[in-house]
């Protein structure tokens, strides 16, 4: 009886009936692609793998979880515990001991206040990255003629920008990028928009953004891919998310934020009516201020032409003769005057020169005794070789021969 009720193709391994109770969950397929909202407990990250993992619980039940490192790094905000979250993932068993798990691979905060716990982690860490900064922001062109718009193919927003551009600036080409603007494709449809338009490079400015909506619909533009996608374009960007009470990360990321489409598209371009009204009073101004010069320089010219100078020309070349003839009688008397001084001074001079003169003391008939070489002799010591000497006179000079000195007491 017992081998009838324990044969042997009834009776499983642990393993085996593990394997078959994990073949079971693994084709349903609502345990393979499964919602479900709980509280986190016993919360434990690890550094080395990247791997969560955690408990999700109600008021009755609980569930053991793991996420993966490759969807964990796809969140933009801490768990921990406590946390209510919402998470999709798929049920299958843990071989080893033989229970059931949910292995999660999306997870949100649930609820508003779970929402804005995620807003503030994301918004501190990219603003610790510098993505908000202010200094790495690029100021808007003045005058663009081109145009890119990330937003809804279909929406309001769309119209709104599309509207006013054209408003304003008649001339200005528009490519629109389409994106979803809501729902879990709205990121990463969004952020490959904004880098399709940096590739294509013809736009000078763009606009991303949506119309108003609930925080739930506005929360693709809190992602951190839309966030790093605003960041990382190579073209100005102007973030026009909901209205202008509402705010997002996107706005922060932004080269400029406008409260609604329409601002954005008035940020965008000029308006090129009130440019040529403005060129048209700029040229009225110029004119006026070039009519006021000309009339201060012919009231200059009329005052000149009032001059006697114009009416009796003749009257002031007379005068201005007359002046330069005094000038140079004066001038000719004082060059005359300083010779005269000049003249009486060389006399002077001269007068005392020849005051001086040996040759004076000459004619009082005295002479000059020098030597052969020119000497002149001083004392009877030069001549007691008694040489020839040279006698000057004041008509000539003599050749004598000395043959005796005497030596004289005067001095």
């Amino acid at each position: 009886m017992a081998e009838g009720l324990f044969s042997s193709n009834k009776i499983l391994t642990i393993s085996q009936l593990t394997a078959h109770v994990r073949g079971v969950l693994e084709r349903d397929r609502l345990l393979q692609s499964v919602w479900v909202r709980g509280e986190i407990s016993d919360f434990k990250f690890y550094q080395k793998s990247g791997h969560l993992y955690f408990n999700l619980k109600d008021e009755n039940s609980s569930v053991n979880c793991v996420m993966f490192r490759g969807n964990a790094r796809n969140i933009d905000f801490q768990p921990g515990d406590g946390l209510k979250v919402i998470a999709r993932g798929y049920i299958s068993i843990f071989e080893k001991y033989g229970r059931y798990q949910y292995y999660v691979e999306e997870m949100e905060p649930d609820g508003l206040g779970g929402l804005f716990l995620s807003l503030q982690q994301l918004k501190e860490r990219l603003e610790r990255e510098g993505l908000f900064d202010a200094k790495r922001k690029r100021p808007i062109p003045q005058f663009a003629d081109c145009l890119g718009i990330v937003t809804s193919g279909d929406g309001a927003a769309l119209r709104d920008i599309v509207r006013i551009v054209h408003q304003r600036h008649p001339g200005c080409h528009i490519v629109v990028a389409p994106a979803a603007v809501q729902g879990a494709e709205a990121p990463a449809e969004i952020a490959r928009s904004i880098e399709a338009l940096n590739q294509w490079g013809f736009p000078q400015v763009l606009i991303v953004g949506r119309g108003g909506g609930s925080i739930e619909d506005l929360w693709a533009f809190n992602t951190e891919q839309v966030v790093r996608a605003i960041a990382e374009s190579k073209i100005p960007v102007i973030s026009a998310v909901g209205h202008e009470v509402d705010f997002s990360l996107a706005d922060f990321a932004a080269d400029a934020r406008a409260a609604t489409p329409t601002q954005a598209g008035q940020l965008a371009v000029p308006d090129m009516i009130a440019c040529k009204e403005q060129l048209h009073d700029n040229w009225l101004r110029m004119c006026r201020a070039m009519e006021r010069y000309c009339n201060q320089k012919w009231a200059q010219v009329d005052y000149i032409k009032e001059r006697s100078i114009w009416k009796r020309p003749e009257a002031t070349i007379d005068a201005s003769r007359k002046e330069l003839q005094h000038m140079m009688q004066g001038m000719k008397a004082g060059i005359q005057n300083n010779i005269r001084i000049r003249e009486m001074m060389i006399n002077r001079l001269g007068m005392a020169l020849d005051t001086l003169s040996p040759l004076k003391v000459l004619e009082r008939g005295y002479v000059i005794a020098r030597l052969e070489n020119g000497t002149v002799v001083r004392s009877i010591k030069q001549v007691e070789d008694k040489p020839q000497l040279t006698l000057t006179v004041r008509d000539g000079e003599i050749q004598v021969q000395v043959k005796e000195t005497k030596a004289g007491e005067w001095k």
